[in-house]
């Protein structure tokens, strides 16, 4: 199996400071983080942006101050969010393409999040693909349905998204697609040969799902984002989501992989 490559996604657009004192939600506190996750064993942070009121926004001085924040104190694969509930303009969520991030999220189907639907038009996927593939950015396809890994598939064909594509699935959401070891298996069986993949386990699927993606030789994603718990009732750290993972591998004898390793594993263009 290759190494294992850790995302952590520390905020999200959804966990406020109201729902855990651990969620950054300026610039220097996702740096400030990112750095301890980092040295805990993360090799890739995915973030978004926030408004003065904590509200997820697009941001553009948002995403520069902390890729260049990250940029100077780690050497970490910075992946910027393309993800909107609130904005329908498809030029605002790609425009820090220009950033050249090492990646971006490429969200290419819709689905029905708990507060709504959350809407990416297939020509718009089609659009941000090319714009993340004229600057060099690695797009990461985010699947919450098998349907996802279909668009993304067809995206790779038409030559939008260069080798080797790399797919994210998303379980656990509420309306979405549920997180069981079949459900799982299922969706990496539809990936082409020689597809990367990662997963994400949203809320108390986190670290089952993080822990099926070690033993099956995918990589995996922990954060905030995606549970604020650590255990029962007792919230987590973005760190200590991280170094859990770090633990778990090492005891299922899974070498973790540094970000120049990581590099390599996923062909990232921009540093």
């Amino acid at each position: 199996m290759e190494k294992l490559i850790i995302t952590v996604a520390p905020n999200g657009s959804v966990p406020t400071k109201q729902d855990t004192p651990h969620v950054p939600v300026v610039p220097d506190e996702v740096v400030e983080q990112g750095i301890k996750c980092w040295e805990a064993g993360a090799s890739v942070l995915h973030y978004h942006a926030r408004d003065a009121q904590q509200k997820p926004c697009l941001d553009y001085d948002f995403f520069a101050k902390v890729l260049e924040g990250l940029r100077k104190h780690t050497d970490l694969i910075v992946q910027i969010s393309t993800g909107s509930r609130l904005e329908p303009d498809r030029d605002a969520r790609i425009r820090a393409v220009d950033l050249k991030p090492d990646m971006m999220s490429l969200n290419v189907g819709s689905i029905n999040f708990p507060r709504g639907p959350y809407i990416n038009k297939p020509e718009d996927a089609e659009y941000w693909a090319g714009k993340m593939q004229e600057f060099g950015v690695k797009p990461e396809i985010e699947c919450f349905d098998s349907s996802h890994i279909e668009t993304g598939i067809r995206l790779w064909r038409m030559g939008l998204i260069d080798d080797p594509p790399l797919f994210d699935m998303v379980l656990g959401v509420k309306n979405a697609l549920s997180f069981t070891p079949r459900n799982m298996i299922n969706l990496i069986e539809m990936m082409p040969v020689g597809s990367l993949w990662n997963c994400i386990g949203i809320g108390k699927a986190q670290l089952p799902v993080s822990t099926l993606g070690i033993i099956l030789g995918g990589h995996s994603r922990v954060g905030l984002e995606d549970n604020i718990y650590y255990s029962y009732k007792t919230l987590a750290t973005n760190d200590q989501l991280v170094s859990r993972l770090v633990r778990l591998a090492g005891e299922l004898q899974r070498p973790v992989a540094t970000p120049a390793e990581a590099r390599k594993i996923l062909s990232i263009k921009n540093s």
